[in-house]
């Protein structure tokens, strides 16, 4: 569908996500610095020069749990410690945005569920490890079709009981399609679940598991309040959508798996790329909406160069990715596309999305500069200096790249500083560099 101009969903959301209408702003200096600082962001997307470099955090983590310091598990379980920590860290540093703790998910949403997707630390892992996904094949090889056919049975009787013993029980409940008309298979679904008690169970462990939730949620509108109202920080993470591929490959059949099925059931994959491909972009506008933030951002984890071939690439991976990007941007919604990986070879197809609308995250396996060469005029680029040179090299070191990055890829503009990764391990002098460096070629410019 297309849309005018004032009629697009982003357009209103950007200009109040501007004003920072969602903060009880500490003073009206807070609240000028905040907008000043959420206007270079949308003016640093949409590719305006505006002689400043902003400085971002791709998500900080350790880094900030350092301040206090507090454990991974303590950052899952115990959300004043790590709210302290994240406010200690973002005081100390001169971020033009914030990253918070979205990542560091409660340890109770999962305990109560005994998911078998994470290992969690405190329980399977030490204190002070982050937590791991598990990747495994939960969705078969010969299930495509009963997925295409009726996703919501597949998911509520396959997936959620093989990803949690808490919930097997739901494998037992007949199929809700049944109940088409009147009372049709309502005694089949009330029966069932009054003579297996695990359907209960379920039923009190995703209670257990919501409860977990709310608070977290509570937790982190405490810090959008208080990075954002007090020391006036525009939140750069919002809605989040997937590539459908990603949805295949990480949550469904796992890499191995995925990679046979693109030689052996080819055109069974591209169906559920496209059957999954609107629940994604609605999820993304629905999650716009329901955040009130214009930027949707799309992790891609499977798409980097030597994962597959670049014929792969377009026949799999970038089709579906596409129409995702374009449909969000076309309701006037920015898109942060975390690259995840060397991503070289794929630069060049994100100049077929609208131009000034996508920030392109960098890890530092790419080559920034060949990024800029590429997409200058046409996409933001951001991040790529490495979470290992800031572990591990002099503050000159890190002074020396950085400057230039800002002076290559800072010309003209289309340009945000950020580190490559996870910032877990870093050197709190060369982190403050690499801002000091931003900041001070903005001053210059």
């Amino acid at each position: 569908m297309q849309h005018g101009a004032e009629e697009r969903l982003g357009d209103g959301l950007i200009a109040r996500w501007v004003s920072g209408a969602h903060l009880h702003f500490a003073d009206d200096e807070a609240r000028k610095s905040y907008q000043a600082r959420a206007q270079l962001i949308v003016d640093t997307i949409r590719l305006r020069d505006t002689g400043k470099i902003p400085v971002i955090p791709a998500a900080t983590q350790k880094f900030a749990f350092d301040y206090v310091p507090v454990t991974f598990r303590e950052a899952m379980t115990e959300f004043d410690k790590a709210f302290a920590a994240y406010v200690r860290q973002y005081e100390d540093t001169e971020f033009d945005a914030y990253v918070g703790p979205e990542f560091i998910f409660p340890a109770g949403m999962f305990e109560a569920l005994a998911w078998n997707r994470v290992r969690l630390p405190g329980v399977h892992l030490p204190d002070d490890k982050s937590f791991q996904f598990v990747e495994a094949e939960y969705m078969k090889a010969g299930e495509y079709d009963e997925y295409l056919d009726d996703p919501s049975d597949w998911i509520l009787r396959k997936y959620l009981p093989r990803l949690s013993p808490k919930l097997e029980p739901l494998a037992q409940l007949p199929p809700l399609r049944n109940m088409v008309a009147f009372f049709q298979g309502l005694p089949d679904l009330v029966l069932a679940a009054a003579e297996n008690p695990g359907v209960v169970d379920a039923m009190k462990a995703l209670q257990a598991s919501g409860a977990a939730v709310q608070e977290w949620y509570d937790y982190l509108g405490r810090i959008d309040q208080e990075l954002g109202g007090r020391l006036a920080l525009p939140h750069l993470l919002g809605p989040m959508a997937h590539a459908p591929f990603d949805i295949i490959s990480n949550y469904y059949r796992g890499w191995r798996g995925t990679i046979v099925d693109m030689y052996t059931r080819p055109e069974k994959m591209k169906a559920l790329m496209e059957r999954l491909l609107p629940w994604q972009l609605q999820y993304g506008i629905d999650g716009a909406k329901s955040l009130g933030h214009p930027i949707v951002t799309v992790y891609l984890y499977k798409g980097a160069d030597g994962l597959m071939s670049e014929a792969q690439f377009e026949e799999f991976y970038w089709p579906t990715l596409k129409k995702l990007l374009l449909g969000l941007v076309e309701e006037g919604l920015l898109v942060w596309v975390f690259t995840q990986g060397k991503y070289d070879s794929r630069l060049h197809h994100f100049k077929e999305i609208p131009a000034g609308t996508c920030l392109i995250h960098l890890e530092s396996g790419t080559d920034a500069f060949l990024a800029k060469e590429v997409l200058a005029g046409s996409q933001c680029i951001e991040g790529n200096v490495s979470s290992a040179l800031l572990a591990t090299a002099s503050v000159d070191e890190v002074e020396a790249y950085c400057v230039r990055l800002a002076e290559v890829c800072g010309k003209g503009g289309g340009f945000m500083m950020d580190f490559s990764a996870f910032l877990d391990e870093a050197r709190r002098e060369n982190v403050r560099k690499m801002i000091e460096v931003a900041k001070r070629y903005g001053r210059s410019s």
